[in-house]
């Protein structure tokens, strides 16, 4: 294993953030949010990773990935969707220039219940920017799929996330749940930005993230407790954790020179 570089194996989940250049608001129009929406589902047809959730903002975006063939599949898969997504809309523009604001940050996710946590985080992003009640007035979102009130063009592969949630094969079992915790966050009045979902290099449990912390021997290391969330229905066991690095010391997906290149991340 090369210094500072830390590449995971065939099947982990990953939290992605991607912005847009300079955090310009380039998807405020629902018709550019529905087209990227478009190329994911293009982008989980042609490559073989599963989308397990998503948040399509005005001016930046959130995916759960399940990354059965590790990360170079992902890069490419990425590429794939930050490219075309930016064609689309510098054609329907008449423009040119970036679309995107730098490289997307990938966080490992443990599956389980810190995957829960990770995905209530992400369907509730519209919600804390005061943009909408709740998810289902947001229509750029997985929440439509995950309760069961979007049967056409979906994107999502809820087998895979039931898999991943250690509930196989349960879906109404799991529509009821998810449901009622998303309804309890809203009602809860839960608002708090945790920028561990964009920052981090992994998020989950103590023994698991100090596994993944001993793989990396390039950059100063912490481990911080997340503090629990009000009224979400997920028992978290021992707690989540979120393994921060003091630089960027390394790229979970990527083992090339590219990967050395610092760069800055903003916290949502």
């Amino acid at each position: 294993m090369r210094r500072g570089r830390l590449q995971p194996a065939a099947g982990c989940c990953l939290h992605i953030t991607q912005r847009c250049h300079n955090q310009q608001y380039l998807m405020r129009f629902a018709q550019d949010r529905y087209r990227y929406m478009a190329r994911l589902r293009e982008m989980s047809q042609r490559f073989a990773l599963d989308v397990l959730d998503y948040m399509v903002t005005s001016n930046h975006v959130h995916l759960l990935i399940w990354a059965g063939h590790g990360g170079s599949e992902v890069s490419s898969a990425l590429h794939f969707l930050q490219g075309t997504s930016a064609r689309d809309y510098n054609r329907r523009k008449v423009r040119s220039g970036s679309f995107w604001s730098d490289r997307y940050h990938p966080t490992l996710v443990e599956t389980g219940v810190h995957l829960s946590r990770c995905l209530f985080y992400v369907d509730l992003n519209m919600v804390r920017a005061g943009a909408v009640a709740h998810p289902a007035e947001w229509a750029a979102c997985g929440y439509h799929e995950l309760a069961g009130r979007r049967q056409r063009y979906r994107v999502l592969n809820l087998d895979r996330l039931l898999w991943c949630l250690g509930m196989p094969g349960r879906v109404a079992e799991f529509r009821a749940w998810y449901q009622a915790t998303v309804d309890d966050l809203v009602r809860s009045g839960y608002r708090v930005r945790e920028p561990v979902w964009s920052v981090s290099v992994a998020v989950g449990s103590q023994s698991w993230v100090e596994g993944l912390a001993s793989r990396i021997i390039v950059g100063r290391k912490a481990i911080v407790p997340l503090n629990p969330v009000p009224g979400i229905n997920v028992a978290e066991g021992d707690g989540s954790y979120a393994l921060q690095v003091s630089r960027r010391a390394f790229d979970p997906l990527r083992d090339d020179e590219a990967g050395r290149r610092r760069k800055v991340y903003r916290p949502d």
